[in-house]
């Protein structure tokens, strides 16, 4: 019970991203949103299960390296998240040189989406969903969950499932949204991709400083106990 609430907890804050939302919100608003969106959901999932084999990977090489699975827990959640806490603090404060720089490439990412095919849009979602190192990290942590619970072999395919499914969900539910509701779910979305342009910049700074504030936590409480 325990592991599943840190596999869902990780897949939450690896989730929860403005950069892959706003992205699927121009994916979905293309020429051909449902063909688009489809191919654009399968990259996305298919990135983030190449990231979870090489989280399972790591999570079982941990133990050579490591006392436990804890340790090595502890010190990632803990470094990602005084990096998100930072990041949270800085986001709408004076622009510095390399916050110009990831801005410029998150601006390149969606605006590269605009104009693309199925093809294109699948590899380019695979990239997100492989992600950056935020969320790759995030789902090393929930990989090593798994590794570190020893449960049974379903009840792991299970677990890596659920992070999947969760962690994909900010791409899944809009581009299913598409699929079943085409033109009449137009002003659905452009109420929602309308919204997330008014706050984007805030949504950035709380989601840094919230999730960077629980990682932080999960790894004193880790160290200390």
């Amino acid at each position: 019970m325990y592991a599943t609430a840190e596999v869902v907890f990780y897949a939450l804050a690896a989730a929860a991203s403005a950069l892959v939302l706003a992205a699927t919100f121009v994916v979905i608003r293309s020429e051909r949103p449902r063909t688009n969106g489809i191919a654009f959901l399968s990259g996305f999932v298919f990135g983030t299960v190449i990231a979870c084999g090489l989280g399972l990977a790591i999570g079982q090489a941990a133990v050579a390296r490591f006392d436990s699975h804890e340790t090595f827990k502890a010190v990632a959640a803990l470094g990602l998240g005084l990096i998100l806490l930072a990041v949270g603090v800085r986001t709408g404060q004076a622009v510095s040189p390399g916050s110009v720089a990831r801005s410029s490439r998150a601006s390149a990412i969606v605006d590269g989406l605009r104009n693309v095919g199925p093809a294109a849009s699948f590899s380019m979602a695979g990239l997100l969903g492989f992600g950056g190192p935020k969320r790759l990290v995030l789902t090393v942590l929930a990989m090593a969950s798994v590794t570190s619970a020893g449960l049974r072999d379903v009840v792991d395919g299970a677990l890596v499932g659920a992070y999947i499914a969760v962690s994909t969900a900010l791409v899944s539910v809009p581009i299913g949204i598409v699929v079943i509701g085409g033109q009449r779910a137009d002003a659905i979305l452009l109420r929602g991709q309308s919204w997330l342009s008014e706050h984007s910049t805030g949504l950035r700074r709380w989601l840094s400083i919230v999730i960077g504030g629980a990682l932080v936590v999960d790894g004193l409480l880790r160290l200390l106990i």
